[in-house]
């Protein structure tokens, strides 16, 4: 046996090994200090530090519920959140799904996006096949 608890999240009631949570530290250790993000221009041209560049990355769940558009009539939209990243300017975002082709957005916001399908796609249709956004946001947390 390696020592690893193969297991994660863990069960309640366990508690990892002193390997694992090393492994753990020392994985997240080096993906910080290896971090190579640079962000050549941002969507209100503020530039900071490099070290103070973070990604954050998210998904809407299947359960989120698409809206039909009234300033798009024909459109579905939703919202992307992503105020838990902490950003201090706006970041660049782009986003992705099960048919890219499908999907647009608008500027992002401090906190958020909006996420619109292309004509002819109904909230309906977007919920009945659960659709799912995928997003990266790329901005400064100093």
């Amino acid at each position: 046996s390696s020592g690893i608890n193969a297991e994660w999240p863990l069960r309640p009631g366990t508690a990892p090994t002193f390997s694992t949570m090393l492994l753990h530290f020392l994985l997240l250790f080096s993906l910080t200090e290896q971090s190579d993000l640079k962000i050549i221009s941002t969507p209100d041209g503020t530039s900071h530090p490099e070290p103070c560049s973070l990604t954050c990355a998210g998904a809407t769940t299947s359960g989120s519920r698409w809206k039909d558009s009234t300033t798009y009539p024909g459109r579905a939209y939703i919202d992307v959140f992503y105020s838990a990243c902490g950003f201090v300017s706006l970041p660049v975002v782009t986003v992705a799904g099960k048919h890219p082709a499908e999907l647009a957005f608008t500027s992002p916001y401090s906190t958020a996006a909006t996420v619109y399908t292309v004509a002819g796609t109904t909230a309906a249709l977007a919920n009945r096949q659960k659709w799912v956004v995928h997003w990266s946001a790329f901005g400064y947390m100093c």
